[in-house]
C-alpha cells in the first residue's frame, strides 16, 4: 500500500505536463511580443548609432529580456566566425524597434585572473566569456531599460552568477 504523501507515476506525469504547458504558453506570448514590435513601422528619430536593418541569419539565436529588448550575437547574424578575443558585439533592439550594435568588452585583467584561478580551464577563447558578456548586457538593458552609454560596456569583475558558472564550466560530471 502506498503512503499518502507518495505520488504515482501518472500524477508526476500530469504535473510535468502542466509545467511544460505553462512554459510553452509563456514562450508563445513572448514570440507574439517580438513579432508585434518587429512589425511596428514607427521608428524613433535615427542617429548614427541606429542600425536600420540587419540580416538575422538562420543560425542567430535571439535572447528576449523581460522588458522586451532583443539581443542577437552580431557574428551569428552576419555569418562570421565566433570572436576569439575579449570583445563581443551584439545587435540589440529596444521595445520601440531601435537597433544598435553594442560592444561588450571583458577586461584583460579579469581574463588573466580567471584563467589563473580556474587553472587554465577557462581560456581567453572560451565560450564562457560570450555567455558572460551576453548575460551582463541582458541584465543591463533589463535593469535600466536603455542602451549602455556609448554603445559599449566593459566587464571588470565577475558577479555571483559568473562565479557559479565558472566553477562548473568545462567539467563533465
Amino acid at each position: 500500500m502506498r503512503r499518502a504523501n507518495q505520488e504515482t507515476i501518472p500524477e508526476k506525469f500530469v504535473q510535468q505536463l502542466a509545467k511544460l504547458t505553462t512554459r510553452v504558453a509563456e514562450l508563445s506570448r513572448r514570440i507574439e511580443l517580438i513579432v508585434g514590435y518587429r512589425g511596428n513601422a514607427l521608428r524613433a528619430e535615427e542617429s548614427d548609432h541606429t542600425i536600420l536593418s540587419h540580416d538575422d541569419g538562420e543560425n542567430a539565436i535571439q535572447l528576449l529580456t523581460e522588458n522586451v529588448f532583443v539581443i542577437v550575437r552580431a557574428w551569428e547574424a552576419r555569418g562570421f566566425d565566433t570572436p576569439a578575443q575579449g570583445t563581443y558585439r551584439f545587435l540589440v533592439q529596444d521595445p520601440q524597434g531601435i537597433e544598435r550594435e553594442i560592444a561588450v568588452e571583458i577586461s584583460d585583467q579579469l581574463i588573466s585572473e580567471t584563467v589563473f584561478r580556474t587553472r587554465e580551464r577557462i581560456q581567453i577563447s572560451s565560450e564562457f566569456w560570450i555567455c558572460c558578456a551576453e548575460r551582463h548586457l541582458a541584465n543591463y538593458v533589463m535593469e535600466r531599460g536603455e542602451f549602455p552609454p556609448g554603445n559599449h560596456m566593459t566587464i571588470c569583475t565577475l558577479d555571483r552568477e559568473d562565479v557559479l558558472m565558472a566553477i562548473h564550466w568545462g567539467r563533465h560530471d
